[in-house]
């Protein structure tokens, strides 16, 4: 028969400095002040008052604390209860809103395109072909594709929800 041996294990204290520091990372609340204290971690490590490796451990907690507080918060988009045009802006995590139409410019900056389930017709209304859809969405609901005039537009506006997706350049 054999015995199993077991070896005691010497338990992992660590420094004071390395407890507030974990503790402070914790509760930070602002890039400055993340920047701040993994400063301390380099004045504590650099006067040897924690060990190199709970200043590995610290840098990378405070790296990691000052990436999750450097990305902007999620921005809700605006609710489309009432006729009107509604911009949203995707780099800033803005949804699109749930609207009628939606709306882009054209190329020659005179007219708009509009992709929408709904049946336009008027003057400055003129229907595209169905090459022009983009997307499975409005591929499966039988979404439209209209070209308008800035004129139309307006009018537009004033009846039904659209939405328009506004980018940063």
């Amino acid at each position: 028969m054999c015995k199993i041996i077991t070896f005691p294990t010497k338990k992992i204290e660590h420094t004071n400095g390395y407890k507030n520091l974990a503790a402070l990372f914790e509760i930070c609340g602002t890039v400055e002040s993340c920047d701040f204290y993994l400063e301390t971690v380099e004045d504590l490590a650099e006067n040897g008052r924690i060990t190199e490796s709970e200043m590995f451990t610290l840098r990378r907690i405070g790296r990691l604390k000052r990436l999750e507080l450097a990305q902007p918060a999620p921005q809700e988009s605006s609710k489309a209860n009432e006729p009107g045009e509604y911009l949203y802006t995707p780099e800033m995590e803005q949804e699109t809103p749930d609207c009628q139409i939606e709306a882009t410019h054209s190329c020659d900056g005179k007219h708009y395109i509009l992709d929408t389930p709904l049946d336009l017709n008027g003057r400055g209304i003129m229907a595209l072909d169905a090459h022009w859809i983009t997307g499975c969405k409005k591929q499966i609901e039988n979404w439209k594709s209209y070209r308008v005039t800035k004129k139309a537009f307006e009018k537009i506006k004033e009846q039904y929800t659209v939405s328009m997706e506004c980018l940063l350049d």
